[in-house]
Formats: structure tokens, sequence, C-alpha cells
């Protein structure tokens, strides 16, 4: 039997078959790997430099003994996110807001004051049954008093389910931090924050209230639109 689940963000949605953006332009060779995980649930990461940005783009793989329906609930639990996601400070969903939107706070790493951004989140599902996470930065948000807001936030995660409840979870990422950022902190960022994300990722993945059995446990913001199908032998029937 299979499973299924919604497709979120309906009205702010393009089509998985026509969307196109900076984090698919470049060709696959083009990464330097930075971290070479040595099992299926080890950490690997790469990053590349993108002509006109100070923080390189970058991009972390690993494996999770944990099923897709527990990592969309992860990936939607809004409160949470800023515990996980490196150097996060608050997150929350802002009062008004498209349910799939969302503010988030970074911590500064010295001598760089905190950031701030507020972005909005596509679910979809391409035809080889992986799920895409993509988040976009959103202008509208006020300012806030001691953050810079990042002027670019762009952030996906791909998830492969795979036999056995495994997920294969790749997590990509540019972002400009605004403000002056010295070069070697630039390099700082895109060399930890995909493995510091992940491995993050792995241990909140595996709490109890994640562990979903069917797509109507999902948040609101996954019960609309067309239905992603989860493949024969990733969940047991």
């Amino acid at each position: 039997m299979q499973h299924t689940l919604c497709r979120a963000g309906i009205a702010f949605a393009l089509s998985a078959a026509t969307l196109v953006t900076s984090l698919t332009a470049h060709a696959a060779d083009d990464w330097d790997a930075m971290r070479q995980g040595r099992t299926r649930d080890d950490v690997s990461t790469w990053a590349r430099s993108v002509e006109g940005m100070a923080v390189k783009e970058f991009r972390g793989v690993v494996e999770v003994h944990a099923t897709a329906w527990a990592a969309l609930a992860l990936l939607a639990d809004t409160r949470n996110l800023a515990n996980w996601v490196f150097q996060g400070q608050l997150s929350e969903h802002p009062e008004g807001t498209p349910a799939n939107q969302v503010y988030l706070r970074f911590k500064g790493l010295w001598p760089a004051g905190d950031r701030d951004v507020s972005f909005r989140t596509v679910v979809s599902q391409r035809p080889d049954s992986v799920i895409v996470v993509d988040s976009r930065q959103v202008d509208g948000y006020p300012k806030q008093d001691g953050y810079v807001r990042m002027p670019y936030f762009h952030n996906v995660f791909r998830l492969t389910p795979l036999k056995g409840g495994w997920t294969k979870v790749e997590f990509e990422t540019q972002i400009d931090l605004g403000g002056m950022v010295p070069a070697w902190l630039a390099n700082a960022v895109s060399t930890k924050a995909p493995l510091v994300t992940l491995q993050n990722l792995q241990q909140q993945i595996s709490k109890p209230a994640y562990q979903l059995k069917t797509a109507a446990e999902l948040p609101q913001q996954y019960l609309r639109g067309a239905q992603i199908v989860l493949p024969p032998g990733h969940v047991a029937d």
C-alpha cells in the first residue's frame, strides 16, 4: 500500500518541473569536497564559489534512519527550527502571514552581528520520488533593531525516501549575509553550516513528536494541493 501526504504552499508555489534556481545552475563537478562521510549516516559536505557572493554556496548530504514523514514534520516545526539550524537564535511564524512563512534569527559569529530573514517554503515532489522543500526569502517583514537583514536566502532540502524507513537528506544553501563580512568568516559559515545543521537534524529527527504514521498528522501547511506519493518499501504497510 502506497502512503501519501499533501503538498504545501500552493499560493506561493511554482511547478516543480519548471522551477529553475541558482541552486541547480552549476554543473555537479563545480563542488569542492569539504568532508567525506565514511558511513551512510555520516555527513558529507561540499562548497563552491558563486560570482558576487561573499559566502560560498554550501551543500551537505546524510542518510537518516527515519521516514520522509518524520523529516517533513521536523522541517515544518517552525518554533524548533532555531534549535538545530546552524547559529539559529529564534524562529517563529509571523502573525498575519501565510502558513508557510517563517521569521528566523541567527546568532552572529564574532565580529559579525546577528542576522535575520523572513522566508516562505514550498514543498513539491519530482518524478523520481524526491521531495523538495524549497525556502526563499521574502520582503515586507519589518526590520528589527540589532539585526542585519539578509538580502538573499535560498535553502533547499531534498528528501529521498529509501527502503526500510531510511531517508537521504540533502541540504543546499546560498545566502547573502548582508553588511560587512570578513572573508575568513564567510568561509567559516560555508564550511560549518551544512555539517552542524545535518548533525543537529540527526539528533532532532528521532524525537517522538516527529514519528508520524499518516499524512493527516502533518501541520496544516502540508495539507493542501496535489498528493505526494511515498514509494513502496519506504514505510512498512
